[in-house]
């Protein structure tokens, strides 16, 4: 072979080898990498609650009879003592039908028959009594010329106290008839519609907002039936209930943010932990315990109604200065919390040892330091010793973005919350016979 020739194919042979070299030889593997770095870090319980009036008022109907339509809507202001929320007439007779009727009749009729009676025995008892009169006249005459005893005497004394009691007993017992006639023609008076001389006002109890009206439409109403909610709006609290695993973690003071309700977050306290928990049954039929958590706000929440949907976040941890590791870079490795670091091209199996966990990060006591970087995402290609590449670095984000502590805000509201000026005129406050009654 020609010494040409013999170049060309060694030239040949070494580029195939040098191809196969290249295709063959390990690649370093595409990661994403963060860096790990001190700051504020919290644990928070994150559980859905709901909003409500921390004193709701629920005014009744104070007395059986026919409630009159209520014109008040929800929203409207009330005033303790001035505003009249609802009226109630005393009740209609009900209608009869002729049988009804024709019983009621037949007893008008007895005990007018019984008055009868009644007159008659006390004309004759009265006429007994004045014959004993006379009589005991004529024997008080004998007894002083000494013709009559005094035996005599005495009984014609017994005899006429003895007819005045008999006197007084019939004419009670025509009164009684009398009044029995009255209510005899009473159960036949006809149906008719309420006298507004037999009203009575039903006036608001406390200085608040109408948050629900409960029965609008007129009618009969029974003795003790709800009519309308009332409440202030600015006395709002949130009510959660945690499992109960959860709120043994919980303390009072423990601090609350409040979002997702659509306005802008709020921040809060937990007022109590109830200490009394229940069993609820959730959306895949699991039987639960939780615990109710009464939530006080910390500064006006304009907007938040009474029943709306928060999400709150009770912070049971918080550090200010902490070093803290993504969750994202944090994995398991011979019962080991483990992280790969980046470290000159190469990734670097470290064990850690850490503290608070809240879901995004987690505290780290020991093994890194600030400003090392690591892998996220570490997938199984990724092993102690491999050469990677870098793909993104970035900055993790480990808690949600701090908001101002509320401020004391100035409100030109009066004694009621979210209500100024007088009270709305309704055409039932027109009605000044009405008497009204604080429920």
């Amino acid at each position: 072979m020609s010494k040409p020739r013999l170049i060309v194919w060694s030239t040949l042979a070494v580029i195939v080898l040098l191809g196969g070299l290249w295709a063959f030889w390990p690649r370093p593997v595409l990661v994403d990498l963060v860096e790990v770095s001190e700051g504020i870090m919290e644990v928070a319980i994150s559980e859905e609650g709901e909003a409500r009036v921390h004193d709701l008022y629920v005014v009744s109907a104070p007395a059986m009879g026919y409630l009159q339509r209520i014109d008040i809507e929800p929203g409207d202001c009330a005033y303790a003592g001035e505003t009249r929320l609802a009226i109630i007439y005393s009740s209609a007779a009900p209608a009869l039908d002729a049988r009804t009727i024709a019983q009621l009749r037949a007893a008008a009729a007895s005990v007018r028959a019984a008055l009868r009676v009644a007159d008659a025995d006390v004309r004759r008892q009265r006429s007994e009594l004045d014959r004993a009169e006379n009589d005991l006249a004529r024997v008080q005459i004998l007894a002083q010329s000494g013709t009559a005893s005094q035996q005599a005497l005495e009984r014609g004394q017994t005899e006429v106290s003895s007819l005045a009691a008999a006197l007084v007993a019939a004419q009670a017992a025509r009164e009684f008839a009398r009044h029995e006639v009255t209510r005899a023609d009473a159960a036949l008076i006809p149906t008719s519609q309420p006298e507004p001389e037999a009203a009575m006002g039903i006036v608001a109890p406390v200085s608040g907002i109408v948050l629900r009206v409960l029965r609008d439409s007129e009618g009969p109403v029974a003795a003790g039936e709800p009519v309308l909610e009332i409440g202030r709006s600015e006395d709002i609290e949130i009510m959660v209930d945690l499992l109960s695993e959860d709120a043994v973690a919980v303390s009072v003071g423990d601090r609350v943010r409040v979002r997702g309700w659509g306005g802008p977050d709020l921040w809060g306290h937990v007022r109590v932990v109830e200490p009394y928990a229940f069993t609820k049954v959730s959306a895949l039929g699991i039987e639960e315990q939780r615990a109710n958590v009464a939530i006080d706000l910390d500064g006006p929440a304009i907007g938040l109604g009474h029943g709306y949907r928060v999400r709150t976040d009770i912070v049971t941890w918080q550090d200010d200065q902490v070093l803290r590791v993504p969750m994202t870079a944090l994995f398991k490795a011979n019962d080991h919390w483990s992280v790969y670091r980046y470290e000159r091209g190469r990734a670097r199996l470290t064990e850690l040892d850490i503290g608070h966990m809240n879901g995004r990060a987690a505290e780290v006591l020991a093994g890194l330091a600030a400003g090392d970087t690591l892998i996220e995402h570490p997938s199984s290609r990724i092993q102690d010793g491999v050469r990677v590449r870098t793909r993104l670095l970035r900055e993790a984000t480990f808690v949600r973005d701090q908001i101002a502590e509320p401020t004391d805000v100035e409100s030109s509201l009066e004694d009621v919350g979210g209500c100024s000026g007088p009270p709305v005129a309704r055409p039932d406050n027109q009605l000044s016979e009405v008497a009204d009654v604080n429920p």
